[in-house]
């Protein structure tokens, strides 16, 4: 039976796709004017829960019951005529189109019935605007704006079209801290103005933040709804994985670390584009025995050039790199991994793997003497079988056997084979770019884990994220890159969130 105050009912949903079973059985009733997280590991289906209300998918069985009446939603149109508006991670924005055009993409007011009424849609814009008091110019052309600003542009396109069920998938992915706080100010306004928002997060610190009530949801079935204030983030994380989780990291206050000597030195370091712009600025640091270095910076800062040059999958044009005191700065990628280096790329597919190959044949590459994979001058594919069952045993490699093509794996399981290569090589610097990028909290428990591991046996690690909350945990040192720069180091000690995320807007003031 629908409550009154239900605005959306799902009974019993269930999807496949062919033989797999993207949702087994999910209930949810979602209140009117309240902001209800949904949580799961990846795979959970939370994204295909999401499609389906979205119009995009159709459900194999179950019902939806939106304002008290059961409804078919066909597709996207039909969704948006109901009253639902889904703004999705990866935004569906023309960077030279003005906000009010934006907004009115492919749905323009017209004139005459024929012509675009420009002055229309940037009045109706400018009502919008201020109305849910979101400090936007409708005339500005969107490539100019923030990537916070961005994101209310696309919020924006949905309230244009009056959703009274707003769906925000993983919206702070790509946001700085004060962007975050921003959008959390943007969220109880919408709320206050009796907006229903379905949240999509893996983020526990945000669920605590921003919702009324959480669900759960994991391998396709609804396993616990609760009250946000009755349930701590480690009682949210064991209902998602199923197990008590512990995402301990090195942690502010504990003793003060010894560390050894440098082992990777950059000296003035500096990169161009082919068009002569400056990719990386003057980049020098170290990083030294046992030490977890945290680059922290929102994508696009030239984080990806840093740990490439450092890679040596991209040429610098100025500065030394030095790896245990021997200059590499144009040195081969094979060079750098025979003189200590391992690399886990943040383009997995491109860089970290051949999808092609087998999981085995992936993990067996650079690995064979380590893990004694020949036999004379012979590759031993018993050894390289029993090797990889191990390793995806150990990382808990999903869906996987030696033989799978490593190209048919999640994002987040590709990640693993990755990190299980260069981890087994224990490589004096491990240079690992968005660790956990696409894993669930407990796949980033075991990650963390053995990054710290590495670092306690003395192995120097440069981490480069772009999750705030992972290089607090993780890191003793912690450098802030913005605009191809490293703006400041800083020890974990003396950081916090509020100069972190200024110097990650570029903030003159705290980078002095």
């Amino acid at each position: 039976m629908t409550n009154a105050d239900d605005i959306l009912k799902l009974s019993a949903i269930a999807k496949t796709f062919g033989d797999k079973v993207a949702l087994k059985h999910v209930d949810l009733d979602v209140r009117r004017g309240e902001v209800h997280v949904i949580c799961g590991e990846n795979g959970a289906g939370k994204s295909t829960l999401m499609n389906i209300l979205a119009g995009i998918h159709q459900p194999t069985s179950g019902t939806i019951d939106l304002n008290g009446k059961t409804v078919a939603i066909a597709d996207p149109i039909e969704a948006s005529r109901l009253g639902i508006g889904m703004v999705h991670q990866h935004f569906a924005l023309v960077p030279s189109m003005t906000v009010a055009e934006n907004v009115f993409l492919g749905r323009h007011i017209r004139k005459w019935g024929f012509f675009s009424d420009k002055a229309a849609m940037v009045a109706r814009t400018r009502d919008l605007i201020a109305r849910y008091c979101f400090g936007l110019d409708p005339e500005a052309v969107v490539g100019t704006l923030s990537v916070g600003q961005r994101q209310r542009v696309e919020i924006l396109k949905a309230l244009a079209f009056d959703a009274k069920l707003l769906i925000l998938d993983e919206p702070t992915a790509v946001l700085t801290p004060p962007e975050v706080d921003e959008l959390i100010e943007v969220i109880a306004g919408l709320r206050a103005l009796g907006r229903t928002v379905l949240f999509i997060t893996h983020k526990l610190r945000e669920v605590k933040a921003v919702s009324d009530r959480v669900t759960v949801i994991r391998h396709g079935e609804s396993i616990s709804t609760h009250a946000t204030g009755a349930v701590s983030e480690a009682d949210i994380a064991r209902d998602m994985v199923g197990r008590n989780v512990f995402l301990v990291g090195r942690g502010k206050n504990q003793a003060p670390r010894t560390f050894g000597a440098p082992v990777l030195k950059l000296n003035r370091v500096s990169m161009t584009n082919a068009a002569g712009r400056l990719l990386l600025d003057n980049i020098s640091l170290d990083v030294c025995e046992g030490e977890i270095m945290g680059i922290a910076g929102v994508d696009g800062n030239g984080q990806t050039e840093l740990s490439e040059a450092i890679a040596g999958l991209m040429d610098i044009q100025a500065g030394s790199i030095e790896l245990r005191g021997r200059t590499i700065t144009e040195a081969s990628v094979p060079d750098r991994q025979r003189a200590g280096m391992g690399f886990v790329p943040e383009d997995r597919l491109d860089r970290g793997l051949s999808k092609t190959m087998s999981v085995a044949e992936n993990l067996a590459a650079s690995n064979y003497r380590r893990a004694h994979l020949k036999r004379g001058f012979y590759v031993d594919q018993d050894r390289i079988e029993a090797f990889a069952a191990e390793k995806i045993k150990e990382f808990d490699v999903r869906g996987a056997i030696p033989d799978t093509p490593v190209g048919t794996l999640s994002g987040g399981n590709m990640q693993k084979v990755v990190i299980a290569r260069e981890l087994n090589r224990d490589p004096d610097l491990l240079l690992v770019s968005q660790p956990t990028r696409g894993l669930d909290v407990g796949a980033s428990e075991f990650i963390y884990a053995r990054i710290m591991a590495a670092a306690d046996r003395g192995r120097a690690v440069l981490l480069i994220s772009s999750e705030l909350s992972e290089i607090f945990a993780l890191s003793d040192r912690i450098g802030v890159m913005y605009s191809g720069q490293l703006l400041r180091i800083i020890d974990r000690k003396d950081a916090d969130e509020v100069t972190i995320g200024a110097l990650m807007n570029g903030s003159l003031e705290a980078a002095a």
